[in-house]
C-alpha cells in the first residue's frame, strides 16, 4: 500500500495547526500592541502639563497665576486654598484655561493668605503651590 502512515499524517497536521496558530496570535498580538502604543500617545498628547507660579494679592482675594508648559491647551475648573497639613479649606469653582507657552491669571474668590493653593482641570490633575 502506497501513501503515508497514519502516525506521520496525524504528525504533520499537528505542525500545520501549530503553525497556523502562531501566526494569527502574532498578527493579533500585532494589532493590540499598535493599538496600546497609540493609545498611550493620544493620552501623553493631552496631559496638561502646567505649573503655579505665583499667588497674589488683589483685594484681599487670591489670584493663581499658572503657566503652561506643555504641548496642548490646560482648562481649570476649581482652585482650592490648603492649610499648613494639605487639607482644603475653601475652595473656589473656575473656568479658565492656558494655551501651551501661556501664562494666564486665575481670579478666585478665595481668601489670600493660605500656605498653599490648589488648581485642577476637569479631569482632576492638581497642581500645587506652597509660598515662596
Amino acid at each position: 500500500m502506497l501513501g503515508i502512515s497514519e502516525i506521520v499524517a496525524s504528525v504533520l497536521l499537528l505542525i500545520i495547526s501549530v503553525a497556523f496558530a502562531a501566526l494569527i496570535a502574532a498578527i493579533f498580538y500585532n494589532a493590540y500592541l499598535q493599538a496600546q502604543t497609540s493609545l498611550a500617545a493620544e493620552q501623553a498628547a493631552k496631559y496638561c502639563e502646567a505649573r503655579i507660579v505665583a499667588v497674589t494679592n488683589s483685594s484681599g482675594e487670591a489670584s493663581i497665576w499658572v503657566y503652561n508648559m506643555g504641548q496642548t491647551r490646560c482648562s481649570f475648573a476649581g482652585a482650592y486654598a490648603l492649610d499648613a497639613q494639605g487639607d482644603v479649606v475653601a475652595a473656589s469653582p473656575t473656568s479658565a484655561s492656558a494655551e501651551p507657552g501661556a501664562l494666564v491669571e486665575i481670579n478666585t474668590t478665595l481668601p489670600y493668605g493660605y500656605p498653599g493653593y490648589r488648581i485642577a482641570t476637569p479631569q482632576g490633575q492638581t497642581f500645587d503651590y506652597w509660598g515662596g
